[in-house]
Formats: structure tokens, C-alpha cells, sequence
């Protein structure tokens, strides 16, 4: 396996942190408490990515990638992975943005 890119990685953090999304949205959805079951992995991805943390780095993290992640919850992940995939991509332009305006 040939090592990733620093974006490669980050686009899979943000794939990793989708589908966790999906499966805590959907136990949730069941009834069950899954907020204990959150891996966290938007503060990694935005550790990686350099941003600041102050208080326009919170915004970006609630509009871009939270507000991006509910889009996951019309992904259906059994039939195929690319939109998982297009997501994940669109939302690591977004904070490649974002990071540059600030």
C-alpha cells in the first residue's frame, strides 16, 4: 500500500467521521443514547488541517462540516459509495476554503 497524501488522508478522516455520523444518527433514531459513542474525529481532521482554535474556527466547524455531515443521513451506503465519496471530497474543498478566507 502506498503511503497517502496529507489530503488523502484528511478526505478519509472526513469519510470516517460520515459514516460515524450515519450510525450514531441511526441509533439515535432508534431511541438508544449514542452521543457517548462519538469518535471525535472532526477535532482530528480539523487538528490535521491547522486550523485555529478560536471562534471562527467554531463556526466553520458547525456550518461546513456538521452542517455537511446531515447530508449523510440520505447517503444509503448498501447500494454504492460513491456519493459517501463525492461528500466526503466536496466537504474537504469547503474546508480548504474556508481555511484560506480566514
Amino acid at each position: 500500500m502506498e503511503p497517502l497524501t496529507q489530503e488523502q488522508l484528511i478526505i478519509r478522516l472526513i469519510r470516517d467521521h460520515l459514516i460515524s455520523t450515519k450510525l450514531l444518527s441511526g441509533l439515535n433514531d432508534l431511541g438508544l443514547i449514542a452521543d457517548d459513542y462519538n469518535l471525535y474525529l472532526g477535532d482530528t481532521i480539523f487538528l490535521l488541517m491547522g486550523f485555529k482554535n478560536c471562534r471562527k474556527g467554531d463556526e466553520i466547524f458547525e456550518t461546513i462540516l456538521l452542517g455537511n455531515s446531515e447530508k449523510v443521513k440520505k447517503i444509503n451506503f448498501s447500494s454504492d459509495t460513491e456519493d459517501l465519496d463525492k461528500l466526503s471530497e466536496e466537504i474537504y474543498r469547503e474546508l480548504i476554503f474556508a481555511k484560506d478566507m480566514m
